[in-house]
């Protein structure tokens, strides 16, 4: 009896090991053909993007769409990485036959690929597609016949200059273009405001942006001016109004030089392109960015910002000194300087827990105070950092020529 009881146990594993052992090799083959789907799909993906890598990428919402197609061929990559590891550690016969014999010490399938997965990336493989269609005919020369002018000229990677003088003013623009794979159309914008019998009202913008078929690079300027803070209100008032006046018809455009040192800055200033725009296209920034006083500021397409002006450190020496010589010798300086470096996207991923605003009205204040007490030193600096944003603050304090000076020269 024990034989017969015996016997059939053998022949039940040894019938389960055989069955085990066909089903097996069905799983196999299918792993395979799922495989080379995969590894299918990886290369369509891949091929997608290579395609589009220098095309000019001229609206936002396709940015969107690069950074998710991106994520997706890592993760189909990576997924495939892994399931060629699988397929090397192929368990020998007599383990599979030990599974089929000792069902308490079966393994569950550790298969990496299944139908419904692979499948999710051939359906992404669609949409790859779809992309290279959209970001095709976006670079079509008569695709920018509907738009303005200026926008018009820099998508198509023109410059454009304006120099106007009237009686004791002076303003000019000019703006650089480039095309950065990741970043897409970049300007460079210096916009120059210059009064000769206003010295104080004299400030420099200087601008790094994405532009896009719907950026209003005037707009944007104006809007940049006008965040600046309450206490430079009077000062951007006459260059804003001048920017928002230009006429465009008085433009010149010329073909763009781009050069490494813009290409560092843009980089140096927002090391990660899709940093804002992988969520919501219509927010400052992603709805997973957390927020803090500059997000709101700028427009999103802003890169970097950095202001230039003077102003007379007589209105903050009441605040730093009493001593009636010393502010007669302050008054007698020669208009500080100061500038400003706003990057709205750059981040050392701590907050000072300082206010902004605190910091751009005490920063004047504290600078003369210092230049007071050491009497030696030019230059004062101060940093103000968000978890989202930083902003660095220069006050230069400028040297009186002497007549000395002047008569040598002459």
């Amino acid at each position: 009896m024990e034989e017969m009881v015996a016997s059939a146990v053998v022949q039940e594993a040894v019938s389960g090991a055989v069955s085990f052992l066909f089903s097996s090799r069905g799983e196999k083959a299918s792993q395979e053909e799922l495989m080379e789907r995969l590894e299918m799909a990886h290369m369509r993906l891949n091929l997608a993007l290579e395609r589009t890598r220098m095309m000019p990428i001229t609206i936002m919402t396709l940015f969107c769409l690069k950074k998710k197609l991106k994520d997706v061929s890592k993760e189909c990559g990576d997924l495939l990485s892994r399931a060629r590891d699988r397929q090397q550690m192929v368990p020998s016969v007599r383990r599979k036959i030990m599974h089929t014999v000792l069902p308490s010490f079966i393994v569950p399938s550790q298969d990496v690929l299944s139908s419904s997965l692979v499948g999710r990336f051939e359906r992404f493989v669609k949409e790859a597609d779809r992309y290279v269609r959209d970001v095709e005919s976006g670079c079509s020369l008569s695709h920018y016949r509907f738009l303005s002018s200026p926008i018009r000229h820099l998508l198509q990677g023109k410059g454009l200059s304006y120099d106007m003088v009237q009686g004791s003013k002076a303003f000019s623009l000019l703006v650089l273009t480039g095309y950065m794979e990741e970043y897409g159309r970049v300007a460079v914008l210096k916009f120059d405001y210059k009064d000769r019998k206003a010295p104080l009202k004299n400030c420099e913008l200087t601008l790094i942006l994405r532009i896009y078929e719907s950026t209003n690079i005037v707009g944007i300027t104006a809007k940049c001016l006008r965040s600046l803070g309450p206490q430079f209100k009077s000062l951007v008032e006459d260059a804003t109004r001048e920017l928002t006046q230009l006429p465009t018809q008085d433009v010149s455009y010329f073909d763009s030089v781009w050069w490494e040192s813009m290409v560092k800055v843009t980089t140096d200033w927002n090391p990660d392109p899709f940093w804002c725009i992988a969520n919501g296209v219509n927010k400052p920034c992603a709805s997973n960015i957390i927020s803090s006083e500059l997000t709101g500021r700028f427009p999103q397409e802003v890169l970097f910002v950095r202001f230039t002006f003077s102003f007379s450190a007589s209105e903050y020496c009441f605040r730093s000194s009493t001593d009636e010589a010393r502010i007669n010798a302050i008054k007698a300086w020669p208009p500080p300087q100061m500038k400003v470096y706003f990057a709205p996207h750059l981040s050392f991923g701590f907050h000072d827990g300082s206010s902004l605003r605190q910091k751009e009205e005490e920063i004047q204040t504290e600078a003369i105070d210092c230049f007071i007490r050491q009497p030696g030193m030019t230059e004062y600096n101060m940093v103000w950092t968000s978890v989202h944003g930083i902003v660095s603050f220069y006050v230069l304090k400028q040297i009186a020529k002497t007549r000395r000076a002047a008569k040598r020269r002459r």
